[in-house]
């Protein structure tokens, strides 16, 4: 009996025993009311419990800030020129910037932001009171608004009325401006194995221009479509395409009994006129002289109403058909009843266009010819809905032929002339015309190329390779050397050029700058939101 109690004892011990040393060197293997803390217990009754690393002496503690006051360069700004400061993180010294050494967080005990991992007074994507990372070199962008700052109207109204200006995407609440991260390559040799080049920012004299499809018409105000206004038969053919012709020279003639009837209706009318006349000059001496009667004077003043009318419309028929002062002279002198019309060119030009072929019948309408000044053309432009504001009458024009190049000789110059009031409900594009001079004859109609309008005037331009700027969260980005195998990335507005390699740069550079231009796009993915490396290219 004995021996069996003594047993159940000792197997009690064994296991009391065994508990309270897991609950010491493994509670979390306990329930939440068997755990001991180890460190309340002395050392020799922990069982190789782990505790807590203490807080390494770090002299006085700046409880305000919640770092070492050795550290804290917002009470002591004299401390900035002594430590070393971690620039990719907001100039932050570099002994508490807890992104780079996450072990100083137990080492000083700092009070830290739980959300970006930083000393909560120093995380400069918190903005919270003064803090180191406003030293950060300020790129004058305003990413608030996504344009400058010195261009930033909506900021300039929230400072003028003492508003708090916007917090940006990153949670900077006290300034407007949310500075990129710097690339730190891991050495210079690796900028050279990886094909990263600079080049040069340069100033050239520029103007903007737009560039649209385009296609050539002749000048409606100096073409025409001749038609021989009367029915009949072609006599005669007297030029053909290409011919250069002068204002009122022959081009075909014309066999027409409308016009034979025509010419003896106005010598007949004539006749009248002249007797009609002569009756009413007698008529009127006798009438003053009594011989007559009032009543036979009236009667001879209509026939002659009714001459002079007839008169007036034969006459106007011939002219209608082309006949001039001189014609209408020697068809009384001649008594000239002709069945011949002479169709003459209503304008200088060129014949373009032929369709009078001799002994052919014709009507009124029936186009004989087309005369057009080739020395001008009209260029109709599609240009987009969202350009046309740029537009205006006056701004000077070159058109290119589909298929030529300048070089070539093939660009016409000229200038805007009228702009449409609609907007086509297909193409959504509106037409424009331009002038343009075609002295050589190189331009024909209907042809299509390309039409480049300047709208702006010559200035000086700040430009830089197309491949060196890059898109980012909606805005142009380039990037700048700084030091061996350092980037700083900034920020810029640009403009098309009307050359296919450079953009201009309206704001953010200088000209005599360096700029990175072949492997821009490389730093460009080390400093986007989740990029392998984390702004570091090993």
């Amino acid at each position: 009996m004995k021996r069996t109690l003594i047993l159940s004892f000792t197997t009690l011990l064994v296991v009391a025993i065994a508990g309270i040393a897991v609950a010491v060197a493994r509670p979390q293997w306990m329930p939440a009311w068997a755990r001991i803390n180890p460190e309340k217990l002395p050392t020799w009754a922990r069982f190789g419990a782990k505790t807590a690393t203490p807080a390494e002496d770090a002299g006085l503690y700046c409880k305000e800030h919640g770092v070492p006051e050795k550290f804290c360069t917002l009470c002591h700004p004299e401390l900035k020129d002594k430590l070393m400061l971690c620039k990719e993180h907001g100039n932050i010294p570099e002994d508490i910037c807890t992104l780079c050494h996450p072990e100083v967080e137990k080492k000083y005990n700092l009070k830290m932001c739980k959300e970006h991992g930083l000393p909560e007074s120093f995380c400069y994507k918190c903005g919270k009171g003064p803090s180191a990372s406003l030293d950060q070199p300020d790129d004058g962008w305003c990413a608030a608004h996504g344009k400058p700052e010195a261009l930033c109207q909506e900021c300039a109204e929230l400072r003028a009325k003492g508003q708090p200006l916007p917090v940006t995407k990153t949670g900077t609440a006290k300034v407007c401006r949310d500075p990129l991260p710097i690339v730190r390559l891991a050495s210079a040799t690796l900028a050279q194995q990886v094909g990263i080049q600079t080049t040069e920012v340069t100033e050239e004299e520029h103007a903007h221009r737009l560039v649209a499809n385009a296609e050539t018409a002749y000048d409606a105000n100096h073409y025409a479509d001749i038609t021989p206004r009367v029915a009949g038969f072609i006599r005669e053919v007297r030029v053909d395409l290409g011919r250069a012709v002068k204002h009122g020279e022959v081009l075909a003639v014309i066999d027409s009994a409308e016009v034979s009837a025509a010419k003896t209706q106005y010598l007949s009318s004539q006749a009248s006129l002249k007797l009609a006349q002569a009756t009413a000059d007698r008529t009127q001496s006798l009438t003053r002289s009594g011989a007559v009667a009032g009543k036979a004077e009236l009667e001879v003043m209509t026939a002659l109403n009714q001459a002079q009318a007839s008169t007036m419309d034969a006459e106007q028929k011939l002219r209608n058909l082309g006949f001039g002062d001189a014609e209408l002279a020697q068809i009384l002198e001649t008594k000239d009843t002709k069945n011949l019309l002479n169709v003459v060119a209503p304008i200088d030009g060129t014949v373009v266009a032929r369709h009078a072929v001799k002994g052919e019948a014709v009507q009124a309408t029936t186009q004989l010819f087309a005369v057009a000044d080739t020395s001008r053309v009209w260029v109709w432009i599609d240009v987009y809905e969202s350009d046309i504001q740029k537009l205006k009458a006056g701004q000077s024009v070159s058109f290119v032929v589909s298929g030529t190049s300048p070089d070539e000789g093939y660009a016409t110059v000229g200038q805007v002339t009228w702009i449409g009031a609609e907007v086509n409900e297909q193409t959504r594009t509106t037409r424009v015309r331009a002038e343009v001079t075609n002295p050589d004859g190189n331009l024909r109609a209907n042809q299509f190329g390309e039409a480049t309008i300047q709208i702006g005037t010559e200035h000086k331009a700040v430009v830089v390779p197309k491949e060196a700027v890059q898109r980012k969260d909606k805005v142009d980005v380039v990037f700048l050397p700084e030091g061996e195998g350092t980037y700083r990335p900034r920020r810029v507005t640009t403009k098309p050029t009307d050359r296919s390699d450079v953009l201009e740069v309206t704001w953010g550079l200088q000209p005599g700058q360096r700029v990175v231009s072949k492997g821009a796009f490389l730093l460009k993915t080390e400093i986007m939101k989740g990029a392998i490396g984390a702004g570091c290219c090993k």
